[in-house]
């Protein structure tokens, strides 16, 4: 492993890509105030939530926070994985930051793609109320378990 790691020069190159990544993920997700930061390091990267500043989405998103604090995050998540089939996870210690960790192999297509699905997603979070009702579904999932 650490011959193929010396060999690919990917230290070097998930640093460059990273950079990179995280340049786009700015770009495309600066239009939303629900995105807090984007950081990171080599292509590990994480992209932070904080709570909307619309009256609705506001009283929403502090309700489902009030039934279990990772529900935005969740339902980001579960949006990425069913509609743009990539997956990928809240952190464990902040509920507020999702996990993007492609492959030292990841391409600069697929990074662009994992971009333009985040974009996607957050248009929807930050836009349709489909976003909030499937929340409001999932909060009553959780409840009744």
């Amino acid at each position: 492993t650490l011959d193929v790691l010396e060999r690919e020069n990917l230290g070097a190159r998930a640093s460059e890509l990273g950079e990179r990544f995280r340049w786009k993920l700015r770009q495309a997700l600066a239009p939303f105030e629900i995105v807090k930061e984007v950081r990171g390091m080599g292509l590990l990267c994480g992209i932070e939530f904080t709570a909307p500043k619309k009256m609705l989405s506001r009283t929403m998103y502090e309700a489902f926070r009030k039934v279990h604090p990772a529900m935005f995050g969740q339902i980001i998540v579960m949006r990425m994985f069913r509609e743009k089939e990539i997956l990928t996870q809240i952190c464990g210690n902040n509920f507020m930051v999702l996990k993007a960790a492609p492959p030292l192999m990841a391409t600069e297509e697929q990074l662009d793609r994992f971009v333009a699905a985040i974009r996607e997603v957050l248009e929807v979070a930050d836009g349709s109320p489909s976003f909030w009702t499937e929340a409001l579904s999932l909060a009553r999932r959780a409840v009744n378990i």
